[in-house]
Parts: structure tokens; C-alpha cells; sequence
């Protein structure tokens, strides 16, 4: 959980950082920031998923799941940032760090007219929801599901980029063909495959609750992530077809244990709620 601090210590200091770094780094456009930090998190995404392991680079693999995750956590940050500039903080002048009182009734007043408003809006776009994701399985163990899930954004987000700004770059004119063919056809597709991905690992998740595998605390913070993607509308019309598919899929198998209806029910119901 020490590894959450290091975001939280970029916001705090976010003023410092920018003006010692500030003077050594070009200006850059957010579009093309957001499209360099997809670029890393879909490339260590691939590196992780290559069996390094038979050449004795096993080590790498770790590696590069935690660039993935951080690429991916900071992007996610700096398109918040972008998108839903951060709010003016209320005045500090004459507050006293040993008068308590003053200070509670600032942090009240910070968080009522400042921050509460800010994040009812943030947490609108599909950004904050990716961060909440990079930061469950920043911590978790590495596996290839929420890589996959990243990745499958982040390769959009680059090939929708380049399409765009470099149509004649030497790589992206030999995936073009298969991006305009095949993959940006059938995006709906996609996204429901994506949703539908983001549900069988919850499920997977509770699951592994009972076995010795288990993340109990990742596991609590996911289900939270899947119903906040359930609640935006953009995400709530996927999940509902992925919930669709799911049950028809697995109806053979809840006739042979019925015993399964009840977490299932209970899902629908949880769902159903929101």
C-alpha cells in the first residue's frame, strides 16, 4: 500500500515538481501526452505477456507489469487534470497549523465548495474510473486479466491517435490496414468483449475469495470499480448486454448446479440497486 502514497505525493507537490522539471521538459499537448503514456502502458503490457521466461528474463516481467500499471495510473491523472481542471483552494492566509478549530472549519469548507463538486464531476469520465482500476492492481498480484483490459484501451486510444496526427509514420502504416479493416469496424464489439472481461474477473476475484489465492481487499475494491462502471451511462449499456450474454452462456451450467442461482441472484440484485 506504500506505493499509493507515491501518486499522492505528486499531487501534494504537484506546484514544486513543474517548476524544477518544468524548465527541462518541451511543451507537449495533452493529446499527445495521453498518447505517449498509452504507448508505454500497451508496450509493457506486451513485454509482460511474452514468455521471457525461456530465455532467462523471467525478472523483466515484474518489471514491466509495474511500468504498465504506473504508465496507465498517471495518464489516467494527467487526463483528469486535463479534462476537469484541478479547483481553486480556499485562502490559507492566517490559518494557524495549532488551532485546531480553524482547521477543521477550513478542510470543511475546502471540501463542500472546492473538492466535493470537483470529483462529482471527475468521477463522470471514464479516466477516473481506469485510475480507481490501475491503482487496485497496482498493488495486486500480477496477472494478465487487468492487463489485458488496459491494454485493450490503450490500443485504441494510440491507433485512434495516429490516425489522426501521423496517418504516414513508418510502424502505424503497416497496422493502419488491420486497425481500419478489423478492429475500428467492430468497436461496439469490442466494448462489449471489454465489459464483458471486466465482469468474468470480478467474478474471478470473488471466486478466489475461498481459495488460498485470494485478494480480499482487491477483490472488495474491484466490485466497487464494476458498479461505478455501472452506473455511467457511456459503460452501463455494455455491462447490461455483458450480464445478458453472461447469463445465456452459463444457463447450461446453473441447470446442472443450482446451486449457483443464489450468488447469481444475488448479483442481479446487488446490480439492480445501483
Amino acid at each position: 500500500m506504500m506505493m499509493l502514497l507515491v501518486p499522492a505525493g505528486i499531487f501534494m507537490f504537484r506546484n514544486k515538481i513543474s517548476a524544477i522539471l518544468g524548465p527541462y521538459i518541451p511543451a507537449i499537448s495533452p493529446q499527445k501526452i495521453s498518447y505517449l503514456g498509452h504507448l508505454i502502458t500497451l508496450s509493457t503490457a506486451c513485454i509482460y505477456v511474452l514468455p521471457l521466461e525461456f530465455v532467462g528474463l523471467g525478472a523483466f516481467k515484474k518489471t514491466a507489469y509495474m511500468v504498465s500499471m504506473w504508465s496507465a495510473t498517471c495518464t489516467m491523472m494527467l487526463n483528469i487534470k486535463a479534462n476537469y481542471p484541478l479547483p481553486d483552494m480556499p485562502d490559507t492566509a492566517g490559518l494557524s497549523l495549532t488551532n485546531m478549530a480553524a482547521m477543521k472549519a477550513w478542510m470543511t469548507t475546502t471540501l463542500e465548495s472546492s473538492v466535493k463538486p470537483w470529483l462529482q464531476k471527475a468521477m463522470m469520465g471514464v479516466d477516473f474510473h481506469f485510475l480507481f482500476f490501475s491503482l487496485i492492481f497496482l498493488t495486486a498480484s500480477p496477472s494478465i486479466a487487468p492487463l489485458a483490459i488496459l491494454a485493450r484501451r490503450s490500443l485504441w486510444t494510440v491507433c485512434s491517435y495516429c490516425s489522426k496526427n501521423s496517418p504516414d509514420g513508418f510502424v502505424w502504416s503497416k497496422f493502419a490496414p488491420i486497425w481500419e479493416a478489423k478492429l475500428k469496424p467492430k468497436e461496439k464489439e469490442v466494448q462489449l468483449y471489454s465489459a464483458l472481461a471486466e465482469i468474468v474477473l470480478g467474478i474471478y476475484l470473488a471466486v478466489s475469495v475461498f481459495l488460498p489465492s485470494r485478494q480480499l481487499i482487491a477483490t472488495i475494491l474491484y466490485w466497487n470499480y464494476l458498479t461505478m462502471r455501472f452506473r455511467l451511462p457511456r459503460s452501463r449499456e455494455y455491462h447490461l448486454q455483458a450480464w445478458s450474454q453472461l447469463g445465456q452462456r452459463i444457463d447450461p451450467l446453473l441447470k446442472m448446479a443450482p446451486f449457483l442461482n443464489k450468488p447469481l441472484d444475488m448479483a442481479k440484485t446487488y446490480f439492480n440497486g445501483q
